[in-house]
């Protein structure tokens, strides 16, 4: 059974393909790939999903039992590549930061560890409600972990450049509309029969095709240089409290430092 899309699910899944194709040029073109390169592999193996799945849905159709096992397994490998690459900004972020660092990361492992915990107990024995369980866990606890570190990041005035902030929000937005999808609209449109397949599909896509528009737009601009992160605040503001908020932040970080026991410079 070949799939049949609605026009409108056709221009968004072109537009789609278009788009991250596009990005990976830039990413190749203005050598980005060599500072992201886990980012880098996560728009090559997004693109490539999508035209295996779209073969997948041609000759097996979008509602089949191969249509369903593929698009899960493939789904997988995209979200642990994002994983590393959400992991790739923020030590590049953090980088000036070695304890803090150590804590970020440290709380990332933790909480994959508690997904697959969660996975494992809740969904012995069956395969399909497995995925669906590790889909819907993940995305919650990345979009958590992802909000507290740009907490983090603002509360203590960490600067980052508008690139890397621009891949964090877009990744913590996608999550966050997935967690919605998955969570909250997931019945209900279930319920839909036939135009259930085009209302998903376009609301599966076109959250992605608007964070690859944002992200092409930040990947424009070459990338920051590597430096020693520092505060920003108003030149008025910032003189009278740029002191204790660096005493504290440096605090903080070798507070961590030495929990971790890591050797700083």
């Amino acid at each position: 059974m070949a799939i049949k899309l609605q026009p409108i699910v056709e221009i968004v899944w072109v537009a789609s393909f278009v788009v991250q194709l596009a990005l990976c040029g830039i990413l190749v073109i203005f050598g980005h790939f060599r500072r992201l390169p886990f980012f880098t592999l996560y728009v090559c193996l997004n693109l490539c999903q999508a035209l295996f799945l779209y073969f997948i849905y041609q000759h097996y159709g979008d509602r089949s039992q191969v249509a369903y096992v593929a698009g899960w397994w493939s789904e997988a490998i995209t979200l642990l590549a994002r994983l590393f690459a959400t992991i790739e900004i923020l030590h590049l972020v953090l980088i000036s930061y070695r304890g803090i660092w150590g804590l970020a990361w440290r709380l990332l492992a933790a909480t994959s560890v508690v997904v697959l915990l969660f996975v494992s107990v809740g969904s012995w024995g069956n395969a399909r409600q497995a995925l669906i369980r590790a889909d819907r866990g993940y995305h919650l606890i990345f979009a958590v972990a992802l909000i507290l570190c740009l907490a983090m990041i603002r509360y203590y005035f960490i600067h980052v450049d508008n690139a890397y902030k621009v891949l964090l929000v877009g990744f913590c937005f996608y999550s966050c509309v997935k967690i919605l999808l998955n969570t909250v609209l997931y019945n209900f449109l279930n319920h839909l029969d036939s135009p259930y397949a085009t209302v998903w599909q376009i609301l599966a896509v076109s959250p992605y095709l608007i964070v690859l528009l944002f992200w092409g737009a930040a990947l424009l601009h070459p990338l920051p240089t590597m430096r020693e992160q520092q505060a920003v605040l108003p030149a008025s503001i910032y003189g009278r409290i740029s002191p204790e908020i660096n005493l504290q932040l440096q605090a903080i970080n070798k507070q961590l430092m030495n929990f971790w026991r890591i050797e700083g410079p």
